[in-house]
């Protein structure tokens, strides 16, 4: 089971291509803006910002648990057809 508090932003994109964002979507969880920024290394936007789609994003990896790839303390990754889907974790 994911906590999605601990959840600081996902990713949901075609599987096999790179997750810069040019073939998918980053979203971050709006509890953790500050940590995301500092992370990547400048301001997340607020259009950057939607829980429904973290909360889809997770339910997505939970529900497909055989489809999970890579699971470590900073991300769950998983592909469930031909998305990708990428948990990362506040640590």
């Amino acid at each position: 089971m994911i906590d999605i508090s601990k959840v600081s932003s996902v990713y949901y994109g075609q599987d096999g291509k790179c997750c810069c964002g040019c073939a998918g979507k980053h979203v971050y969880h709006p509890d953790h803006v500050d940590y995301a920024s500092k992370k990547r290394g400048y301001a997340v936007d607020r259009d950057e910002v939607k829980m429904s789609t973290v909360k889809y994003v997770v339910g997505m990896i939970q529900k497909n648990p055989a489809c999970i790839q890579d699971q470590d303390d900073e991300m769950i990754t998983a592909v469930v057809g031909t998305r990708l889907y990428i948990a990362y974790l506040v640590h």
